[in-house]
């Protein structure tokens, strides 16, 4: 097919098709190119039983979220808050302690020594500027470390330095001695300090959308009039070589069209044939933007049985199937769901993947079975259903969060927004000012994109 069209855009997540939204919204005609054969990019729904789904991506919204919730809003979809009734669940070598809200049950000299992290932390993120974070005052200095070699420079205590470590490798689904300290200083100046990322109460996981968060994209496409959206149909090269018109090719189709809209994260836009070749930083940028290996494993039961137990289903711990655990469970608590993160193996998570774990999918449900027993009794053992989304395993997707590697911050400075010819750059990491990585980032780099695009076209 040979289309002559305004806009191409690149991806059909939640960036893509908002972009894709916004300029059908102005009277411009777009074509949206999509490599796999669903919509939603990093989110998805599983179904587990009629009229029940797991989101087996992103999931959670929270306060201060305001782009993504107004699109949930004008899309006629609605929230609701995440289970959080009841005694959550802490347990490090071998010791199990209920403990109520948001602070697990620490030795005082623990706690002081995270708060001081803490502290510490956010003074920092208050000196990055949001929409340029390579000017702040030690933008270098922090981003030549890594977050993870700052913990274990700063850290007191080795418990302070586990449960930090834990946290930001589910937050951010990488090991943080590979994340650079600038990214993530700038991630929590974004998101409202280090609680707004890690909370669920007034924090980013406060609640989900009914039905799943796969439904935004969803509903997205289905409001785009007819053929916008192209299914398994990769993009492999855009040649703006041509004065005034840019060639898209991809699988399925050859698109000829005035501007063209990017929704990639910068890992996976590496994949893309630029003519000409893109600038030395947008370059480095791609090549340094390896998204995270995170896996959501799901267990299921008839019931959640935890709250008859007075649990919330939340967990952290030291086991290595169940470093975070939260109530998934739909809205009505018609069935249970407990979900957890298999994370990378790194020095702060102390995890050990066996090869079986690793390799079989009956080895994971026998061993999150046997943890989740050590965590919320035998009842654990009886699921009726065992579910997992290895994001490792996706053809077209890297990893669910992308998070920049030491130096590429400082150095590759605005090329992650900064269109380059007739392209231009969306997807949930261009967003600099609110929420980067996020749905509600992803909102944001869409319109802004399409603004751009509106202002040239």
């Amino acid at each position: 097919m040979h289309d002559n069209v305004d806009v191409v855009v690149v991806g059909a997540g939640i960036s893509g098709l908002t972009a894709a939204r916004r300029l059908v919204e102005a009277g411009h005609s777009v074509v949206v190119l999509e490599a796999n054969g669903r919509v939603g990019g990093r989110t998805m729904n599983i179904d587990v039983v009629d009229g029940v789904i797991t989101e087996g991506g992103g999931q959670w919204v929270g306060p201060g979220q305001n782009a993504v919730l107004a699109l949930v809003d004008e899309l006629g979809l609605s929230t609701f808050p995440t289970h959080t009734d009841g005694k959550a669940i802490y347990l490090r070598n071998g010791r199990r302690k209920l403990y109520d809200g948001v602070v697990p049950p620490l030795h005082p000299l623990v706690m002081l020594d995270y708060a001081h992290l803490q502290f510490r932390l956010e003074r920092m993120a208050r000196r990055v500027p949001l929409a340029a974070p390579w000017q702040a005052p030690r933008a270098g200095e922090w981003d030549s470390t890594t977050f993870g070699h700052w913990i274990d420079r700063h850290a007191k205590t080795a418990e302070a330095k586990w449960l930090m470590g834990l946290a930001f490798s589910i937050v951010l689904s990488q090991d943080p001695r590979s994340v650079s300290l600038l990214s993530v200083l700038h991630l929590f100046a974004a998101t409202g300090g280090m609680s707004g990322a890690i909370e669920v109460k007034g924090g980013a996981q406060e609640a989900r959308i009914v039905g799943g968060s796969a439904r935004i994209a969803i509903t997205l496409a289905e409001q785009l009039p007819a053929d916008v959206v192209i299914l398994d149909s990769p993009v492999e090269a855009i040649d703006q070589s041509r004065r005034g018109e840019v060639a898209v090719q991809s699988r399925r189709a050859t698109v000829r069209c005035r501007q063209v809209i990017v929704a990639m994260s910068p890992g996976d836009a590496q994949r893309i044939r630029f003519t000409p070749d893109l600038p030395a930083r947008r370059t480095k940028l791609q090549h340094g933007g390896g998204c995270g290996s995170m896996n959501k494993l799901f267990m299921v039961y008839e019931r959640p049985f935890w709250r008859d137990d007075g649990l919330n289903g939340q967990a952290l711990s030291d086991l290595m199937m169940t470093p975070f655990v939260s109530d998934n469970s739909p809205p009505d608590g018609s069935v249970g769901i407990l979900v957890t993160f298999m994370l990378p193996a790194t020095g702060h998570t102390t995890l050990r993947w066996t090869d079986e774990v690793l390799e079989s999918s009956d080895a994971r449900r026998k061993a999150l079975a046997r943890d989740l027993i050590s965590l919320f009794g035998s009842k654990a053992g009886q699921p009726s259903q065992y579910l997992e989304k290895l994001w490792t395993n996706e053809p077209w997707i890297s990893g669910c969060v992308n998070m920049l590697a030491p130096g590429s911050r400082s150095q590759c400075r605005d090329a992650i927004v900064r269109p380059v010819g007739n392209v231009h750059w969306a997807g949930a990491e261009a967003s600099l000012d609110d929420h980067p990585g996020y749905m509600d980032g992803a909102v944001r780099a869409g319109e802004r994109a399409a603004s751009e695009v509106c202002s040239v076209l």
